[in-house]
């Protein structure tokens, strides 16, 4: 197993929207954030901030009892350890509208 390189915490705001989510949702996101501390440019990139911070957001597959889950998180690269703050989790739906079709 990799070492972790960086910090990667889950903020209040998203730990209370995966409480709504439920426990499987809890257990995906919490499997990205350990991901994130080997590899922190997950997903795209939507925005630069300064001091070469990045928005990104990475889309989480549907798994048995969860949805589809989006995932903004936020890549702070210094001063060392690069950090991670995952910031939002919301339920995914693109492609609900091929699956009415």
């Amino acid at each position: 197993m990799t070492e972790p390189t960086a910090v990667v915490e889950i903020t209040h705001t998203a730990r209370k929207r995966l409480d709504l989510l439920g426990p499987a949702a809890e257990a995906v996101v919490e499997a990205l954030r350990a991901e994130l501390e080997r590899k922190q440019q997950l997903g795209r990139r939507v925005r630069v901030l300064d001091q070469g911070a990045e928005v990104r957001v990475t889309r989480v597959e549907a798994r048995a009892a969860c949805p589809a889950l989006s995932v903004t998180y936020v890549h702070l690269p210094h001063p060392a350890p690069p950090t991670c703050a995952i910031v939002s989790v919301v339920p995914d739906d693109t492609g609900d509208e091929d699956d009415k079709a």
